[in-house]
């Protein structure tokens, strides 16, 4: 129907005349407000007015404040703020008399940043930046600031050191990336490192920054920045004698993430065995994606450490010669892979890297090792098999999976993260069912990482005996379902319903700072959405999906499959939250084969499982999250 916008006819058949915009309403068995006389009423009663429910009482005061003469104004607001008992949100207003009459107060900003109201810090946090060139320490106001625990005040305290110029404030503003951050407080943090730049280049190149010796800020400044000026800066500083052990890690870890292949040969190299076996598996873990291949003689490089006393570095080493395909060394490869007395790290290793070199002779090896009768190793080789020969090691996870539960996440994760595994995996479980076990941790994997395949689930949820009927409320029986869910549905059980570990809500979602951070945080829902938009949401997840949280899934062009939530894209490059691996992947663009937006990665039918008073129970569980007990 047509409802305004008049570039239709008044006359139109589709205009709704029945309907129309409400201007006024009033509450029904009591008088209406009486707007207070402002035009007579002294300094002081207006301030009083400051702590008024109505919030056109205290605009108006702010306004009739904000015209009285700045030295008569003076001494009564500074009475009037110091008065015992007075609500934050009244210290809230009193402060923006301050700012209309630009009247610096920063004992009344040292009281507010310790406030019980998040709106008071938030508000403060932004003067604080406003006054920046004004106060005697901005930095000591903002420092509690950017490290509080609700994240709309940690946005407002990182905006607001960005006018605070001074090369410390690169310190003080990164301690927020030690907490859960999205996308408001991602784009905040990379424009504050871009804007004060020139303030802490030059110091931080001379290593007198050092960000608490935290890798989670200093990771922030790098991948942040990005560019090769600040890249250099970090292996000058790694160079320099004065890092301690826990700095020189740190450094070597964003070397791993922004770095180049010359870094990961220079940390090949080191003397420092104990540093050496920390800091490889960061640099192993990114050289698929990013293509670190140093150059020279691979062979020269690996070998030493193939027989270093450190077993975490021979663990690496072992990864790496399949990962690089140095054919020198595949014997030895081999050789560690089939002994049954090698340590089972060094062990599994040696499979991992049989599975890269991704020849015949090297799938033979692995399918006697996946038909064996030792689970850990027989999985262990079905996850190799899984990127050379999908089909075969589809079979061989079907017959692991009938006799065993053990590693059954890894095989699922293995077969999910690739592409066509799901289905593969799917057929061979036509035939070969898996254990009631297996099946359970199947679906808890499928659901934890959304990922959507309706005959695998079918399969999965018929093996762990649970009822696959999908779960529907017909539109014309909801509004009797919602009185079912007010009547009868019991938030404790619901509680119980939301942790189970195969639906996988908490691996996504957080609530009261507890949980994932791939989909929003419900900590509030119960106080924003109604039960019906709730059992909406959960029944059908696409029909809307949060803004900000709409998933997308890369496949590479060897097969690899990932999906989860865009961080940043450049030109060369995409950084992905992977669901699958719950950590941040990047891929280049060249290596992409196919990128598609999904939306949300809840999988449809993940209640399917649930009795109708299991749903009602969790449903009446979310509603009331952040709803006050009465």
């Amino acid at each position: 129907p047509i409802i305004g916008h008049y570039q239709a006819s008044f006359r139109h058949p589709d205009r709704d005349k029945s309907h129309g915009r409400i201007w006024r309403v009033t509450a029904k068995g009591r008088p209406l407000t009486r707007p207070p006389a402002f035009a007579d009423a002294s300094t002081a009663d207006l301030l009083n007015f400051l702590d008024s429910p109505d919030r056109w009482t205290r605009h108006f005061a702010r306004r009739v404040l904000a015209d009285q003469p700045t030295e008569t104004l003076s001494p009564v607001l500074n009475k009037y703020t110091t008065t015992p008992g007075l609500s934050d949100h009244a210290l809230k207003e009193a402060l923006g008399v301050y700012q209309s009459h630009e009247l610096v107060a920063p004992d009344l900003l040292a009281r507010l940043i310790r406030a019980r109201d998040l709106g008071a810090r938030a508000y403060a946090a932004a003067v604080i930046g406003l006054w920046a060139d004004r106060l005697p320490d901005p930095l000591a106001l903002l420092r509690p600031l950017v490290a509080d625990e609700n994240p709309r005040v940690r946005l407002q305290a990182i905006v607001a050191s960005t006018y605070v110029r001074s090369a410390e404030t690169i310190e003080v503003t990164l301690i927020a990336g030690d907490y859960p951050t999205d996308r408001f407080l991602d784009y905040a943090l990379r424009q504050a490192v871009f804007s004060l730049k020139p303030l802490w280049r030059a110091p931080f190149r001379e290593g007198k920054l050092s960000f608490g010796n935290r890798e989670s800020r200093l990771g922030w400044l790098v991948r942040a920045d990005g560019t090769a000026d600040t890249i250099e800066a970090v292996r000058q500083l790694l160079r320099s004698p004065t890092p301690d052990s826990v700095a020189r890690e740190t450094y070597w870890r964003l070397l791993a993430d922004a770095g180049n292949a010359d870094d990961f040969a220079a940390a090949l190299s080191l003397k420092d065995a104990a540093l050496q076996e920390t800091i490889l598996p960061a640099f192993t873990s990114v050289t698929r994606s990013r293509k670190l291949r140093p150059r020279g003689d691979l062979e020269a490089l690996l070998r030493p450490l193939l027989s270093a006393q450190k077993p975490g570095v021979r663990n690496e080493a072992m990864r790496l010669a399949g990962i690089w395909k140095v054919e020198s060394l595949r014997s030895q490869v081999r050789a560690s892979a089939l002994d049954s007395k090698a340590e089972p790290p060094l062990r599994f290793s040696a499979i991992e890297s049989l599975g890269a070199f991704a020849d015949e002779s090297s799938r033979a090896d692995l399918a006697k090792l996946a038909a064996g009768d030792d689970p850990a190793v027989r999985a262990a080789a079905v996850v190799a098999l899984c990127n050379t020969d999908l089909k075969s090691a589809a079979r061989f996870a079907a017959q692991a999976l009938t006799a065993s539960a053990e590693r059954a996440g890894e095989i699922f994760a293995a077969f999910l993260g690739r592409e066509g595994g799901a289905t593969a995996l799917a057929q061979a479980m036509a035939a070969t069912k898996p254990s009631r076990d297996a099946a359970q941790l199947g679906i808890e994997v499928m659901n934890s990482r959304g990922k959507r395949h309706p005959e695998l689930m079918r399969l999965l949820t018929d093996s762990a005996g649970l009822a696959a009927d999908t779960l529907k409320i017909d539109p014309s029986a909801m509004g009797e379902f919602l009185s079912e869910i007010r009547a009868a549905g019991d938030a404790r059980r619901g509680e119980a319903v939301y942790r189970k570990p195969e639906l996988g809500c908490v691996a996504c979602h957080a609530v009261r700072g507890q949980g994932g951070t791939i989909g929003p945080d419900l900590g509030a829902l119960g106080t924003a959405q109604p039960l019906d938009f709730i059992v909406g949401a959960i029944l059908d997840p696409q029909k809307e999906v949060k803004e900000g949280y709409s998933s997308v899934a890369i496949t590479t062009r060897n097969g690899d499959e990932y999906q989860g939530l865009v961080l940043r894209e450049a030109p060369a490059e995409i950084a992905l939250q992977d669901v699958t691996q719950n950590r941040e992947i990047r891929l280049r663009r060249e290596d992409l084969k196919e990128k598609q937006v999904i939306g949300s990665v809840m999988p449809e039918g993940l209640v399917n499982t649930l009795t109708r008073a299991e749903f009602r129970d969790l449903v009446r569980y979310l509603s009331e999250l952040g709803v006050a007990k009465q």
